[in-house]
């Protein structure tokens, strides 16, 4: 489907930092395991179950890659199981905020498998980017935007110089390259689930839940707490100035956009790849209104467009936003998703 704008219409324990590592969404809301019909602090998927029995590829290499200001991000990375054109485009899979990069284990030995080479990497203070407490963390929303993002690009483009570099985007990881003063390193984009976080273009009751979250509880548990638990959504742990950051974001209707002491907006100019957004039906944070938004965004865009995908069409009953990289949706959503971004 061509890029259509949105209409309105009526009516576990985080894995720590591997030696030698340095350093210390927004998001389709950081209710990220949470779902609409899920009360705070049970998650609407069980994240050690979707992880558990998650093939490791015979060929993953752990690294670590740093970022735009030195930080060490761990990274795991995929050979295929043949060798690889020395031409065929290398994708990296950026996470939602405050996801290990773990979750993606299982898209990532998909890609593999259709011939190319896959990056997946921890944000700063997540997963094996995490080198101890959070509380009392400086981490920002914006540092895994302006600082990881711009670090894991540069550094595929200059490990893999003859490799078009194309990008997968889930929740936060797909706007964060918009922030990015690299972003024009991205041949290709595909967003998962990539919205304006707005509270109020959520789907009720979910956003209700979500503002009572991000107006009361959260603010309180990080002045209590120093950081934000992820057991109140069910996820991981957050530092607290990155999730007081998305909170402000989330309760513009403008979202980030309306930030001014963020200047790297300026950046989603730049962006001139293909882009396609996967938006899921049955997402009640990223509505056809929330993606849309986003979407809106990349104006520089040679080619924008908007696949909207109901849980009908990939034969399972429900994704939500999460659903997307479980693996019975490996002969349908996976496959259209893969033929459109390795054509």
């Amino acid at each position: 489907m061509r890029w259509r704008p949105y209409r309105r219409k009526p009516g576990r324990r985080p894995e720590r930092a591997r030696a030698g590592a340095r350093g210390g969404p927004c998001v389709g809301p950081r209710a990220s395991y949470v779902d609409a019909n899920v009360n705070f602090g049970k998650p609407a998927m069980d994240l050690a179950a979707a992880l558990e029995g998650a093939p490791a590829p015979a060929d993953g290499r752990e690294l670590a890659v740093p970022a735009a200001d030195g930080t060490a991000l761990a990274a795991t990375l995929l050979e295929p199981p043949g060798r690889a054109p020395a031409d065929a485009p290398l994708v990296v899979i950026a996470a939602a905020a405050a996801v290990r990069r773990r979750f993606y284990a299982r898209f990532a030995t998909y890609l593999a498998g259709r011939g190319h080479p896959v990056l997946t990497f921890d944000y700063r203070g997540i997963g094996g980017s995490r080198t101890g407490s959070l509380a009392g963390s400086t981490i920002r929303m914006r540092d895994w935007c302006i600082l990881d993002v711009p670090g894991v690009l540069a550094w595929a483009a200059a490990a893999f110089p003859r490799r078009p570099i194309h990008w997968v985007g889930h929740s936060m990881g797909g706007f964060a390259p918009g922030l990015a003063h690299n972003n024009a390193l991205i041949a290709r984009q595909l967003n998962v689930a990539t919205l304006s976080g707005y509270w109020g273009r959520m789907a009720a009751p979910e956003k209700w839940r979500v503002a009572a979250l991000m107006r009361f509880a959260g603010p309180l548990a990080v002045r209590l707490k120093g950081y934000f638990p992820g057991v109140l959504m069910g996820g991981e742990d957050m530092p607290g100035p990155a999730y007081l950051e998305w909170m402000r974001w989330c309760m513009t209707p403008e979202f980030l956009f309306a930030d001014e002491t963020l200047p790297e907006r300026a950046h989603f100019a730049a962006f001139r790849a293909p882009v396609r957004f996967v938006q899921v039906a049955d997402d009640p944070w990223g509505t056809e209104a929330a993606v849309g938004h986003m979407a809106a965004h990349f104006t520089a865009s040679v080619d924008r467009s908007m696949w909207r995908l109901a849980p009908a069409d990939a034969g399972v009953a429900a994704i939500g936003h999460f659903g997307f990289f479980r693996p019975e949706l490996r002969s349908t959503a996976w496959r259209q998703a893969a033929d459109w971004l390795l054509p």
